[in-house]
């Protein structure tokens, strides 16, 4: 079963011969008028003479790919958090949508607090799952909540039930965001935009920096995210 809009996107292509950047064309300039992804996929597959019920995604399944992932090894999901973080904050042309990051925090919150696994260094893997979980959750929340023209608009209609919270969260701190506001992902305070330090509010970088003096200060080279499933090393750090 399909689990990314790449991953159905391919099949249409592979299943009508036509090519998948055309494909996926056609579909952006539906999404474009508000249509929802998978409709839009629908009627390109009906309008060819393919049947329409062999290109569906289920929501809770992707939701429990990404889960899987995050809970496979925790100092790795921590290092995901902060590539995706960074992401979500750039304004390049591959930031991170910021409904896709409220998700990824909604996942984060429902793993336990006790690592299942702790490995040491830093593998391919991490650039990979990351890569993975960016497609996951930006194809979950296409599908969970409901899209016009304009933006995110609330919770879709057809939203599995065990997802509403996450979609209605996910629609509400992507609201606030549009409007300069910001809910801090460490005590939950909404705050303006221009208030926060690397996700939190100042209030919480300035505790943080008196419990954890010296965090995030790597000795060597940083590890700079250039794009889905593309890293380098960044300037050396002092």
């Amino acid at each position: 079963m399909s689990l990314t809009a790449r991953d159905l996107l391919r099949k249409l292509a592979d299943d009508s011969g036509l090519e998948y950047k055309q494909l996926a064309l056609r579909v952006n300039r539906e999404m474009s008028k508000g249509e929802s992804f998978v409709r839009s996929v629908n009627s390109i597959a009906r309008e060819i003479g393919l049947d329409p019920d062999g290109y569906k995604l289920n929501p809770e399944s992707i939701a429990d790919e990404a889960l899987g992932i995050l809970q496979r090894d925790y100092s790795r999901t921590l290092m995901m958090s902060a590539v995706l973080a960074r992401m979500m904050e750039s304004k390049g042309k591959d930031a991170l949508p910021p409904p896709a990051f409220f998700a990824f925090l909604e996942l984060l919150s429902a793993i336990p607090d006790a690592p299942r696994r702790i490995s040491d260094g830093v593998s391919m893997e991490v650039d990979e799952n990351t890569t993975r979980i960016i497609e996951l959750l930006t194809t979950l929340v296409s599908l969970i909540c409901e899209w016009s023209k304009d933006g995110i608009h609330g919770v879709a209609r057809n939203c599995p039930e065990s997802l509403i919270p996450m979609a209605r969260s996910v629609f509400r701190k992507t609201k606030l965001y549009q409007g300069g506001l910001w809910t801090c992902i460490s005590c939950g305070r909404i705050v303006g935009l221009g208030e926060t330090r690397a996700l939190v509010c100042s209030q919480c970088d300035t505790r943080m920096a008196h419990t954890f003096p010296g965090v995030g200060l790597p000795s060597s080279k940083e590890r700079e995210r250039v794009g889905y499933g593309r890293a380098e090393d960044g300037k050396p750090l002092e």
